[in-house]
């Protein structure tokens, strides 16, 4: 099958990272919009959602592609529309690309440019810096791509203030230091799957511990 089904699209998209991601940038535009201003505009939020959905929805389809090779290595990732056989991995490319530039245009046009700047930078670190360098390279890999989280708070945070301050960057670094520590615990229950497919998550060299 190469075309794109419903189910196929809900799943590459990896709807629960998309509520995470789009709930840090709602929350951090709310908590801009109380202790900045101006108030929270209803169109803004919505449009952050948009834009927010859609580029978590499009670098995790990234995600996917790059992924084929070792995810039928891990039962967890093995049913996934790649390595099942249920689409093909240039569909699920060109659905990547297109969500991600859309969001990125999306949020320069209802939100402003700097907000689509930390949109982009949120794609880039996701797909760039930790699927296709950090991720089978070194155990640091879900710390600074961790950052990908970050860009989403930040752009809330200029999507309500059309800028970036000193609290707005705060707020994202508050979102890159806990992020480590749920991933972590993934990895320590995966660890034996990661292992399989050779990818160095922080249990898998040390242990538990």
């Amino acid at each position: 099958m190469s075309i794109l089904g419903i189910k196929e699209i809900i799943e590459i998209s990896k709807p629960r990272i998309v509520v995470l991601l789009v709930i840090t940038a709602v929350t951090s535009m709310y908590a801009a919009s109380k202790l900045i201003g101006p108030e929270l505009d209803t169109w803004g939020l919505i449009h952050i959602i948009i834009a927010g959905g859609l580029a978590s929805a499009g670098s995790s389809a990234l995600n996917h592609y790059y992924d084929r090779d070792i995810d039928p290595l891990m039962e967890r990732t093995s049913t996934r529309p790649i390595p099942s056989g249920r689409i093909k991995p240039n569909s699920v490319l060109i659905y990547g690309l297109t969500v991600s530039v859309i969001s990125v245009v999306y949020g320069a046009l209802a939100l402003n440019y700097i907000s689509a700047f930390f949109i982009a930078l949120g794609i880039f670190f996701y797909v760039i810096i930790y699927t296709a360098w950090l991720k089978r390279l070194n155990s640091s890999n879900i710390v600074i791509g961790g950052f990908a989280g970050s860009a989403a708070s930040m752009a809330g945070w200029s999507a309500a203030t059309g800028s970036m301050d000193i609290l707005g960057f705060l707020i994202g670094f508050l979102v890159f230091v806990w992020t480590p520590s749920p991933f972590w615990c993934l990895a320590m229950k995966m660890k034996d799957e990661y292992s399989a497919a050779k990818v160095p998550m922080l249990p898998v060299l040390i242990g538990m511990e």
